[in-house]
This record gives structure tokens, C-alpha cells and sequence, in this order.
């Protein structure tokens, strides 16, 4: 954090783009690099967290930062970057400042850039504007253009050892804690998509599959509340572990239920299972539409069960 915050202090870089997984810190990093650059009187590299920019930013009202993302509202959902948003941007980063010593225009998510909307970026990201700073995160740099990489100053959090990332996980008393360390691939920042009592019902519902069991779960589980995302995520990589056992190997992610799987696996019709995962990837890719998650939910859980012979 230091060493960036100095550089945005020195004014070395006109956009910065941070890579790492998504329960790296990057999010942590980003948030307090941003309010740094914004704050009226930094201290040792530090936002100072009284003055009237880190209020406006603690509020989440800040006139001197824009968000560049895609549209999530109910109306208009969108996962890219459209053309017109960059050159709202550009018009942003031409005004004047209105309390901070910089302008700051935030990508939370730089691969929602298509390549209409990044080429119209690549001007202003090459030759930003005076006191305006452009700070990008991205969870896959590979994916990301090449143009856009190229014009960036480029940073990639570290991933901590296991034991590291265990003791901050730990240091939250959270249930299930080496559990949901294996489940975000070693990255402790995270939060668990699903009570305790919801990944015992999940689980439940998984090992013994039955009609009953699939109207149980749907009626206790809205995937409304808990994200239809998050689901997907917990089913494919329940498939994952089903395919490493079936391989003599132990689940990767669901470790204490290797012994189960064991048993589920031999039943497997494994045409109907690659045809049930394949279903699942592509519903990931509409997982944050306004579907019918509820029957979505429902049909891959009916698929699942007829995946037993």
C-alpha cells in the first residue's frame, strides 16, 4: 500500500491496475488507495478520515469520483462497458476538481470493457488528464486487452501461504473455517455466501438426492436471497470434487465428503452429468439477470437427481 500510495503522491502513473482474486485484498487495497488520493490532508501516506472528501467518500457521495462499470440495474443489466459511459467518463475527467487534489475514475471490474469501449478509453488512459487518476482491478489480467495492459502501471497482490490465510480466517471466528478457505482457493478475504445451516442443507440435499430432498431444499433456499451466482459456484464445484473421485482422487473442495462421494459416484450416468455441468456454465453467464432463479434453481436440482442411475 505504501509503495502505491507514494506513487500516486509522486504522480508516477496515470492509471494503476491491480490484479489479483477477488478475495485477495484487491478490493481492500483499491478502497483505501482511493480515499488517499482523495483526502485533503493525507498524513504519512495515509487518509487522514476527517476531512470533508473522506466524508463525502465514507458516504458514498463523493463528486470528484466516477465509476466506470456495467449497468446493474433491474431495467438495464448489462456486464459490459458501453462506448457512451466512456465518453461520459472523458467528459468527467475534463471538468475541474471540485474539493480533492485528484479525480479518480474507478473500473471494478476492467474485463467488462468490450473492445468498442476500451478503444475509446485507450486515449485518455495513454494521456489522462491533469489530476486524474485511473484505477482498474481485474481478477484475470491475461484476459484483458493488450492495449489497455500497456498503458497501465501494473500491480499483483501476493497470495498468502495456507497458514497465513488461515489465521485471518480464524481471526474471525467463523464456522466452518478451513472449509471455506478451500472453497475460495486459499484467498481469506471473503465473505461465506451461505449460513451454516444452509451449507448443511445444501450438502444434505447433494449427498442423498431424492424429489423430496429438491423440494425441501427449494422451499427453505430462496436463490433470490442468496444470490442464484452463488449457487451455481457451490454446484460446480461439487461437480469438480464428484469427477476427482470418480478419478480416485479426494475432493478438492468438499474434503470431509470424499467418503460419501465415494459412493455416489458409481452410480453416476456421466452423459447426463457433462450435459447437467455444461447447463450450469452457461447459466452462470445469465446468472445476474432478472430470470426465474427460483425454477431455475429448481431444474438443475431435478437434472442432478436424474443424474443417479
Amino acid at each position: 500500500y505504501l509503495s502505491l500510495a507514494a506513487n500516486i503522491q509522486k504522480r508516477n502513473f496515470g492509471a494503476l491496475l491491480l490484479h489479483g482474486a477477488a478475495n485477495s485484498g484487491r478490493a481492500e487495497l483499491t478502497n483505501q488507495l482511493i480515499q488517499f488520493a482523495l483526502c485533503q490532508s493525507p498524513q504519512d501516506l495515509q487518509a487522514c478520515g476527517e476531512c470533508s472528501s473522506c466524508i463525502l467518500w465514507s458516504e458514498g457521495n463523493h463528486p470528484d469520483i466516477m465509476l466506470l462499470a456495467g449497468d446493474n440495474s433491474e431495467e438495464r443489466k448489462s456486464l459490459q462497458i458501453k462506448v457512451e459511459q466512456v465518453r461520459e467518463v472523458i467528459d468527467f475527467a475534463s471538468k475541474s476538481r471540485h474539493l480533492s487534489p485528484r479525480k479518480i475514475i474507478h473500473l471494478p471490474d476492467a474485463l467488462q470493457l468490450n473492445l468498442n469501449s476500451a478503444n475509446a478509453l485507450l486515449k485518455i488512459l495513454e494521456e489522462p488528464a491533469p489530476n486524474c487518476i485511473f484505477i482498474l482491478q481485474t481478477n484475470n489480467i491475461n484476459k484483458l486487452l493488450p492495449t489497455i495492459k500497456s498503458r497501465c502501471f501494473k500491480y499483483q497482490l501476493a497470495h498468502p501461504t495456507w497458514d497465513e490465510a488461515l489465521s485471518v480466517v480464524r481471526e474471525n471466528n467463523l464456522d466452518n473455517a478451513e472449509f471455506w478457505l478451500r472453497y475460495f482457493n486459499g484467498e481469506p478475504l471473503f465473505i461465506p455466501p451461505f449460513e451454516s445451516y444452509e451449507l448443511v442443507q445444501l450438502k444434505s440435499a447433494l449427498l442423498r438426492p431424492s424429489i423430496d430432498a429438491i423440494f425441501a431444499l427449494v422451499k427453505e433456499l430462496d436463490p433470490k436471497r442468496v444470490g442464484m451466482a452463488h449457487l451455481l459456484d457451490f454446484m460446480l464445484k461439487w461437480l469438480s470434487d464428484l469427477l476427482l473421485v470418480r478419478q480416485g482422487s479426494d475432493a478438492s473442495y468438499f474434503v470431509n465428503e470424499t467418503e460419501a462421494m465415494q459412493k455416489l459416484v458409481v452410480k453416476i450416468n456421466y452423459d447426463k452429468f457433462f450435459n447437467l455441468q455444461e447447463d450450469m456454465v452457461f447459466l452462470t453467464l445469465w446468472s445476474e439477470h432478472p430470470l426465474n432463479h427460483k425454477l431455475q434453481f429448481e431444474n438443475i436440482l431435478f437434472k442432478y437427481q436424474q443424474i443417479y442411475v
